[in-house]
């Protein structure tokens, strides 16, 4: 049986730019979304999520998917 486990790195202005492409989970109105990065700028990342206007500040709670 192979054993695998999903990493998690919190995603950080600095960071961001290295997980463009990645898949990222974070909260929103009570739920855990995952989107994936398509792009980033200074203060956010740009996702497909409308309700958010398709960008999430990089001060909130954003964990990268990694294997």
């Amino acid at each position: 049986m192979h054993n695998t486990q999903m990493k998690f790195v919190r995603l950080t202005p600095e960071n961001a730019s290295k997980y463009i492409g990645f898949e990222i989970l974070f909260k929103t109105r009570g739920n855990h979304i995952v989107r994936k990065i398509l792009g980033v700028n200074n203060t956010s990342v740009r996702i497909d999520h409308p309700d958010l206007h398709n960008q999430l500040n990089t001060s909130r709670k954003i964990f990268v998917l990694v294997e």
